[in-house]
């Protein structure tokens, strides 16, 4: 549990710029892909308005194209990104890589299942959700208890903020039960704030910055 705190601590949680596999229709996963040039573009715009909201710490998650989102930013606040693997993706195992089509094609059954969103469909090498929810918030509390009271930038994926919403509203493991299901654009920034061992949700999804770019 996080250590009860009376001062505010805000994140301003930012989803990866717009990458390849974003693009192509693909499972990103942990594979390696990199940002099109228009998450670039989103990237750079997105650190311009992270500079304005003043955070004074930056985690990024460890998988490429977040790490790419975060380099912009990086320089524009003049700080060091933090790497926290716990803000990954979901990997999907074998999937990972994979469109959508080859997936289906390939692995039919567990294509199916996980399309219906049965929980307990894992391609071989994949994590579960419980697997998930329980790294994604685990690293958030590591973030609030190593930076109390500051504003901090993290840059991380859609499903994993999925689940970092599902932990900050106290919904539990996502299931396909589940009545709600939230996935931002990329590079949106959602914005959560923690004091005293409660949490505010101020934004999500804001994109206003990124009102002139065309989305992919």
């Amino acid at each position: 549990m996080v250590a009860v705190s009376s001062e505010r601590t805000v994140l301003y949680l930012v989803r990866h710029g717009e990458a390849e596999s974003n693009r192509d229709g693909r499972f990103g996963g942990w594979s390696p892909v990199p940002l099109t040039d228009l998450g670039r573009q989103q990237a750079t715009i997105t650190a311009a308005e992270l500079r304005r909201r003043e955070p004074t710490v930056l985690v990024t998650s460890d998988v490429p194209r977040a790490r790419e989102t975060a380099a912009p930013i990086a320089e524009a606040l003049g700080l060091e990104p933090r790497l926290e693997p716990g803000l990954r993706e979901r990997s999907l195992g074998i999937f990972d890589g994979l469109s959508f089509a080859e997936a289906e094609a390939r692995y039919p059954d567990v294509w199916k299942r996980l399309a219906a969103r049965d929980a307990t469909a894992v391609p071989e090498g994949g994590e579960t959700p419980d697997q998930v929810y329980a790294r994604v918030g685990a690293a958030l509390e590591r973030v609030l208890t190593d930076h109390p009271g500051q504003k901090i930038a993290v840059v991380t994926h859609g499903l994993a903020l999925f689940h970092a919403f599902s932990y900050v509203c106290g919904l539990g493991v996502p299931h396909g039960e589940m009545p709600v299901f939230v996935l931002v654009d990329n590079c949106s920034i959602s914005q959560f704030e923690h004091k005293a061992q409660r949490w505010r949700i101020v934004s999500i999804n804001d994109t206003a910055h990124l009102r002139d770019l065309t989305f992919g």
